[in-house]
């Protein structure tokens, strides 16, 4: 496997001390099958495996950042939207990245043929913020604001507003979900810069799953850290072959139903775990009934649900 290509599709924090470490036991998941809540507060920020290498910021910019501009910036950004990548139901879109896990009714995907495309704006951004000489001080940013996150290596991704410190009840950190990854964290003020409109059309590259008819055998996911661990272990930083599957009209869960399959193997993760007597297999409307109304105003974010006064242009590009 090339380790360059897995390291610009995964993000990896550094050890911080003010930072939560990736081994945090009170990892836990934001959707738990019919029991307990979606909120931010009882979710730690999940952090991902893989390393990711430092990319090319040495070419110069005709616009370079600058503080005059910052409050100008930040009201623009209360009207950017990053819409989030379509899909075509039926559709298999092979050599898939799972990018990051919450649990198998909730992680995310990154379509192969969208690579390429996304490794450009993400070399682009990087030599455009690599030339801000001044930092950012703003204070004003709030939740569901999209901004660029100046990351622990050192890189800057797209990124989106999931808590401000008031609603962390500390001084010093917002929390921010990676939109082109899924997973999130905690960050200084001073990492969080306005995203040039240029960066938004691409859309969010990070889809949000649920496995196809797949619950715990009982209670929540949490309880079955066994099923848990099974999974990450199966799919996570794989390459995989997903078919998206179509909702009925009473099926209201917000996240694409994934058929998943090894791209090494071609064994079916659903099957798999059939096999180990790991989950039990329902009807993808039941997935809905169990999660939909734990959803809460972060989740809205964290998996790119549009809210009833917000409309996403569902005209995306496939892949070619």
């Amino acid at each position: 496997m090339d380790s360059n290509r897995r390291s610009v599709r995964h993000l990896e924090p550094k050890n911080s001390s003010s930072e939560t470490s990736t081994n945090d036991p009170q990892r836990s998941s934001t959707i738990d099958s019919g029991h307990g809540s979606l909120s931010t507060t009882t979710r730690t920020p999940t952090l991902d495996r893989a390393t990711t290498d430092t990319l090319s910021s040495s070419l110069s910019r005709d616009t370079p950042l600058d503080d005059n501009n910052a409050q100008e910036d930040l009201q623009q950004n209360k009207t950017i939207c990053i819409r989030p990548q379509s899909v075509m139901v039926h559709k298999c879109y092979e050599q898939s990245y799972v990018s990051h896990i919450d649990h198998p009714s909730a992680f995310f995907i990154q379509l192969e043929c969208f690579r390429i495309k996304y490794e450009q704006l993400q070399m682009e951004i990087n030599e455009f913020y690599s030339e801000k000489s001044t930092t950012n001080t703003s204070s004003s940013w709030e939740r569901g604001d999209y901004c660029i996150v100046k990351y622990n290596d050192g890189q800057f991704y797209r990124s989106r507003i999931i808590a401000t410190p008031k609603e962390n009840k500390t001084i010093n950190s917002y929390d921010v979900v990676y939109i082109d990854y899924g997973n999130w964290n905690k960050v200084r003020p001073t990492d969080i810069h306005s995203i040039e409109r240029k960066f938004t059309t691409f859309p969010a590259q990070a889809i949000p799953c649920s496995l196809h008819k797949s619950l715990p055998i009982y209670g929540t996911w949490c309880e079955n850290p066994d099923t848990m661990n099974f999974f990450e272990d199966l799919v996570l930083n794989k390459y995989v072959d997903v078919i998206f599957h179509s909702k009925s009209p009473r099926n209201y869960w917000p996240l694409s139903f994934a058929e998943l399959k090894l791209s090494s193997s071609k064994s079916n993760v659903h099957e798999c775990m059939l096999e180990q007597r790991l989950i039990k297999e329902v009807s993808n409307e039941k997935i809905s009934q169990e999660f939909y109304h734990l959803l809460k105003s972060a989740d809205h974010i964290i998996y790119s649900i549009p809210y009833e006064e917000e409309e996403h242009d569902d005209d995306n590009d496939d892949c070619p």
